[in-house]
């Protein structure tokens, strides 16, 4: 009746710790799509799945417009998301449905927690000596509770694309446990040990994948489980023969083909940081700074540290610029020798940094990502909330004098959670509360500056407020040109408010965007916009290249179309800035291809038909195998009626895609266009 009660009580906690994670986060829950789930998910068509058909269904999987279904699963879950709330990109139902995967992952945390902290307890520490099972459960439910209220995983659940990182960790956990159960029972001699094994890890790894590609670390996970929690010796010859055939098939063989791809694309990953303003030295530089910010957050969750852009945080130059990164080297130097020699006594705070080392293992290597970003913790901060609840329990066993200053103590930690992850999802109930959070605690940060003047000032606020406010984010940045076409629209409807549109003009002439004021007099306003012009077309031409460059000046073109005074006004500057674009050497081939459709959609507005129906072929050509773009530039031969022309693309489509292709809504409606034309 005791163990019971016991239960019941675990049981309660665990559900009174879900509920405050949902009251944390419900403030959140109606904000709005942000970042590249605007892209990746609203503006991506393919996710308007009209049914729940596999062929429906197996288009979504293709929506990452990759040769295989990259992140496929993930997809599809979106899709499904949008299908089951009655065809609307709804925030809330997305949002809802990241938080009921972030609550699933608590409980299959506090599975794991369980069964880690309970080998802890079997191999003898001095400090972990609890007396009973429900003990064992109190520190399993402390650790998944401060990480599921962390507010360093708010993004994972409000940021709606990260369902990709909460999906691949649902299939590491579940894998991770999967192989702590069936190597206990290998160690008492049970049957099926290895099956569950193999398919514990290598399904998870494998279904993880198609979430999202941290799952290949599944494998390195399961290693550090077994390196801190096992004796190897404990083992029968056959079963320690298994065991290394196993490590051998799931982890060796796989890690040397990753390298050796790894090794082979070398140079092609070092192109592909183009797109970036730091190269692959500096990046690593850099992540010793990063995993560092990282920890910190995770100690002290400063709300102001925190936060959705991170691009404030500049890349190390070398390791003086700045000195903090000498420090950094230094500090995981230190750490490397002293986890040495916590390994060797299967300490828990060795366990927990090899864990957050190895969660961090892809996304702070040579690939060519983005510098910081807090979803990255999803999995890393695991091993580091497991070891502190280890070693409070140990304190609570062992130091009875200090319990009354323990339970308030946490009780307080894990509230201080709670309310700070609800104060930040307040922040996300609103673009304009979002932004307005970000500029304010981010001040140096060129994404969060842009953010507010697009989302916190409105738009009909005065327009020198609204031109200093875009004026100020294109400071933050040497190669944007979102805010300089803004102050440009704000330019140009100045123009229109004194009645002078027109009327005055200037030659081209560079001007610091620090110097750019805006005034209601008509000859500075033309020299402004002869500025502007000139400083959007050298960042496209010198600048790095942006997909938000590219974005934006598609944008206009769109605005254009819909009949915007101040649009339609630079539809010339459009056109040139896309040939300054165009023009840029760096520029990759997907986003050439983008601006050639662009281009042509320039043209198809001015009625150049032959001009649109040429740069549409140049499009096609610099994205052969993009299916997105193929059927983009089909579209435009549609609009156009040049049959000809769209037969052949459809054809080529037929040939390069044909999974994808007759998965594809988009391609069956202009096929169908098609053999009824």
């Amino acid at each position: 009746m005791q163990t019971r009660l016991k239960t019941l009580s675990v049981a309660l906690l665990l559900a009174a710790l879900a509920g405050v994670t949902v009251l944390a986060y419900v403030p959140g829950l109606k904000g709005v799509f942000v970042f590249d789930s605007v892209e990746r998910v609203v503006r991506n068509d393919t996710l308007r799945t009209e049914s729940m058909a596999p062929r429906e269904l197996l288009g979504a999987a293709y929506a990452g417009q990759a040769d295989y279904p990259r992140r496929g699963l993930a997809y599809v879950s979106l899709a499904l998301n949008y299908y089951l709330a009655g065809g609307r990109f709804d925030p809330f139902a997305f949002k809802l449905t990241n938080l009921v995967i972030h609550l699933l992952n608590g409980l299959l945390v506090f599975t794991l927690a369980r069964l880690v902290i309970a080998r802890w307890w079997q191999l003898g520490f001095p400090d972990a000596r609890p007396h009973s099972a429900p003990a064992l459960a109190m520190m399993a439910c402390l650790a998944a509770g401060v990480w599921m209220l962390h507010p360093i995983q708010l993004t994972s659940v409000l940021y709606v694309v990260q369902r990709m990182t909460s999906l691949s960790a649902t299939c590491v956990l579940i894998g991770a446990i999967a192989y702590l159960i069936a190597r206990a029972r290998l160690e008492q001699g049970r049957r099926y040990c290895f099956a569950l094994m193999y398919g514990g890890v290598v399904g998870g790894t494998l279904v993880g994948f198609f979430f999202k590609q941290n799952a290949l670390l599944l494998p390195a996970f399961v290693a550090v489980l077994e390196l801190f929690l096992f004796e190897w010796r404990a083992l029968s010859p056959g079963a320690r023969r298994g065991l290394a055939a196993f490590f051998v098939a799931t982890l060796v063989i796989p890690l040397i083909a990753g390298l050796a791809i790894l090794i082979s694309g070398t140079e092609s990953t070092a192109g592909s940081y183009a797109f970036r303003d730091y190269d692959m030295r500096e990046r690593l530089l850099t992540q010793a700074r990063v995993l560092f910010f990282y920890l910190g957050l995770l100690a002290l969750p400063d709300i102001r540290r925190l936060g959705l852009y991170h691009d404030d945080i500049g890349a190390s130059a070398g390791l003086l610029e700045p000195w903090t990164t000498l420090v950094a080297v230094l500090g995981w130097t230190v750490m490397a020798i002293l986890v040495v020699w916590g390994a060797r006594r299967r300490a828990p705070w060795a366990f927990a940094v090899v864990w957050f080392l190895v969660g961090h293992a892809v996304e702070s290597s040579i690939l060519p990502l983005e510098l910081v970003h807090e979803h990255r913790n999803y999995v890393p901060a695991i091993g580091v909330w497991m070891a502190f609840a280890f070693y409070a329990g140990g304190v609570w066993e062992n130091a009875k004098r200090l319990r009354a200053l323990l339970l308030p103590a946490i009780v307080g930690f894990v509230a201080a959670l709670a309310l700070i992850t609800h104060t930040r999802a307040q922040a996300w109930r609103s673009p304009a509360a979002l932004m307005e959070s970000l500029a304010r605690h981010h001040p140096a940060s060129y994404r969060a500056a842009n953010g507010y003047a697009f989302n916190s000032i409105p738009r009909d606020a005065d327009l020198g407020v609204r031109f200093e406010a875009f004026r100020r984010a294109a400071a933050l940045s040497e190669d944007a040109v979102s805010p300089l076409i803004e102050m440009s629209k704000i330019s140009v409807a100045l123009d229109y408010f004194l009645g002078a549109h027109g009327l005055a003009h200037a030659p081209s002439a560079a001007m610091p965007v620090a110097e750019m004021v805006l005034l209601a007099e008509p000859a500075h306003n033309a020299h402004l916009l002869a500025a502007l012009d000139e400083a959007v077309a050298r960042r496209l031409r010198v600048g790095r290249p942006r997909t938000d460059n590219i974005i934006a000046l598609i944008a206009l073109v769109d605005c254009s179309l819909h009949g915007s005074r101040e649009c339609v006004s630079l539809r010339d500057s459009a056109a040139r800035w896309h040939a300054d674009a165009l023009s840029n050497k760096r520029l990759p081939e997907h986003l050439r291809a983008a601006l050639e459709l662009s281009t042509a959609k320039i043209y198809a507005i001015a009625g150049e038909s032959e001009r649109a129906v040429s740069h549409a072929r140049l499009a096609g050509r610099a994205a052969e195998k993009n299916l997105n773009y193929r059927l983009q530039e089909a579209s435009l031969y549609a609009l156009l009626e040049r049959w000809d022309e769209l037969g052949s693309v459809l054809e080529e489509i037929r040939e390069g895609f044909p999974v994808r292709a007759q998965a594809d809504p988009m391609f069956r409606d202009l096929n169908d266009r098609y053999e009824n034309r």
